[in-house]
């Protein structure tokens, strides 16, 4: 209550006092109600990837709770540049099953699967103080009860992708990036869900999907707040 008084909570869409999300603004997030293919965009059963488009590293499917408009790109902004995660878990608890309704249907056909949040640089993190990813992870670890790992490694810090236009260069900009600390023989039989805050051309995803799959991992998916 003290906290509240000393810094209260204004609205980002539009300074409504008491919280960072007001019920109007709300209305002004969009939620992805498609399940595309990761590579090709068309539209496949829970977002698997159709098998014509495939490949040996792929990433296997890919599921997203927002499109990213220009109101949730200030709450990102706000979560991780200025280190508000209370805007990122007051936010979360606004997300209507509606959203959320995929992704159980996505459990029931893959049950042995794990969460595994995108990692930053040891930097990065230190510097931040916390990886907005791995809220995220905590948030679909809650609602659809399943645990996380910690397999990967952020072991090389670029620019952010966000400052990146080209794809052909955002593709080379995470290019070995990721590595993988340890799999056991079981983790291998289990699929991993990469789990980031916004997806735009997928290459942080598909790279730390390949590190994955090299090392024996058989399916990698994707789940992420927005899809840009």
């Amino acid at each position: 209550m003290v906290i509240g008084l000393v810094f209260p909570k204004f609205c980002l869409g539009c300074g409504y006092l008491g919280l960072y999300v007001c019920p109007d603004c709300q209305k002004k997030l969009t939620v992805y109600d498609r399940t595309p293919c990761f590579y090709c965009g068309k539209d496949s059963h829970v977002g698997l990837t159709h098998d014509s488009c495939i490949e040996k590293l792929n990433i296997d499917g890919c599921l997203y709770l927002y499109h990213y408009n220009g109101f949730l790109k200030k709450i990102i902004k706000n979560v991780k540049y200025r280190l508000a995660t209370e805007v990122l878990d007051d936010f979360l608890e606004t997300v209507p099953y509606e959203a959320l309704k995929k992704f159980y249907v996505f459990k029931r056909h893959f049950k042995k699967v794990v969460l595994q949040p995108i990692p930053l640089t040891w930097k990065k993190l230190n510097s931040r103080g916390f990886n907005q990813a791995t809220l995220i992870a905590n948030f679909f670890q809650k609602y659809l009860d399943i645990r996380q790992i910690d397999l990967l490694a952020r072991v090389i810090d670029r620019a952010p992708q966000a400052q990146i236009s080209s794809k052909k260069r955002r593709k080379k900009n995470v290019k070995d990036i990721f590595t993988v600390k340890s799999i056991l023989r079981e983790e291998k039989d289990t699929g991993v869900i990469l789990v980031d805050d916004v997806v735009t051309t997928g290459a942080t995803a598909a790279s730390a999907a390949r590190v994955l799959k090299a090392c024996g991992v058989k399916k990698v998916f994707v789940f992420a707040l927005a899809k840009g």
